[in-house]
């Protein structure tokens, strides 16, 4: 088969404008979601977004499904990028960005498909852009700035949890990975040990307010451990031990409530531990936190204490750019618009695809 050769036109290398506005689509999980951002040199505004998600279908089938996914996208991206389109007014279109990896490969292959076909129609440049880039992005374009280095990341989500040296916007090291499960994973399965619906940690921080930690102690793995990589699947396992020998932890009152709140504590522990062993080894003065583990308030104020006493300060992915979004991979998307950087028509979806980068 004859490899793609776009128009001259798809890798544009004329001088960009002031401004620049990029569309972004999302779809390495289970979030359907489309966004526009206006971006220039100063920094990135977010113009318009759309997001869906159906976590009562997931959590009925006892997680996320990757065929239900991949309909899901299909049935839902025309309209949503559409409308985020409208919203963004008759302004042209500089770039289209999708996920093209790590995630899910039936949703990848669904977005980028997408987002090709749209650039295509446009006659824009198309880019394949990294979720992982995008969950570091978010901590400093939720403020309307492009990132600034080195700093030190945390990326704490269902389906990750590692901490990246960002030397650069050339040179990203990973220093710390998980070696089982991610920590939004953990919060996830806990929940469901106790019957909490799904996703687990909204949830779990929601039940913990009501509990005390330490009426139902449970270890925190790799707490005070050489490196910096993570592991909770010893947590799970003590946890699943405690509620064969004491079952009625799993009632809706306050024996769950202190599990809950004990599974919070024993989570962030071992993040706030990873961390301040990495700012240690690499000297960074920042970090950052980003993932949907980074909207909970009290592993949050553990991370920013642990920052403190490093000398360091701990910049968080605000609002809804803190969970999996569009906007993160339009703010990259946009940046590549802005350092002309040739488009990706021959990319193809990378369920495993790396953040590190070596210059």
């Amino acid at each position: 088969m004859e490899s793609f050769c776009p128009p001259v036109w798809f890798s544009p290398l004329k001088p960009v404008s002031e401004n620049v506005l990029a569309l972004g689509i999302e779809t390495s999980c289970d979030e359907t979601a489309a966004a526009v951002v206006e971006a220039s040199e100063a920094g990135c505004n977010l113009i318009a977004e759309e997001l869906a998600t159906r976590p009562e279908e997931h959590g009925s089938l006892g997680g996320i499904v990757p065929e239900l996914t991949a309909r899901q996208h299909l049935e839902l991206l025309p309209h949503m990028a559409s409308r985020v389109r409208e919203k963004a007014g008759k302004k042209m279109l500089s770039a289209v960005g999708s996920t093209a990896g790590p995630g899910l490969a039936p949703a990848l292959l669904v977005g980028l498909a997408f987002g090709k076909a749209l650039a295509w129609a446009g006659k824009i440049p198309f880019h394949a852009i990294n979720h992982l880039e995008g969950h570091l992005f978010s901590p400093f374009v939720s403020r309307g700035r492009w990132p600034t280095y080195p700093h030190l990341a945390l990326i704490a989500s269902g389906g990750h949890t590692l901490l990246v040296d960002a030397v650069s916007p050339q040179e990203r090291k990973i220093i710390g990975s998980t070696r089982d499960d991610a920590a939004g994973e953990a919060f996830d399965k806990l929940a469901r040990m106790v019957g909490l619906g799904y996703p687990g940690g909204p949830l779990v921080e929601r039940e913990a307010v009501k509990g005390e930690v330490g009426r139902y102690p449970l270890p925190r793995p790799m707490k005070g451990a050489e490196g910096c990589d993570f592991s909770f699947s010893g947590l799970k396992n003590a946890a699943r031990l405690l509620l064969e020998k004491q079952p009625e932890l799993s009632r809706s009152d306050v024996f769950r409530s202190h599990f809950c709140a004990e599974v919070q504590a024993a989570i962030g522990e071992c993040l706030a531990d990873r961390c301040r062993q990495a700012l240690e080894m690499t000297g960074r003065k920042m970090l950052t936190l980003s993932g949907g583990v980074s909207a909970n308030r009290t592993v949050y104020r553990m991370l920013e204490e642990s920052a403190r006493r490093k000398g360091a300060s701990l910049l968080s992915a605000a609002g809804g750019w803190n969970t999996d979004n569009a906007a993160m991979i339009a703010a990259v998307a946009a940046r590549r618009a802005l350092d002309q950087t040739p488009a990706d028509w021959d990319v193809d979806a990378d369920p495993r695809w790396s953040v590190a980068l070596t210059p």
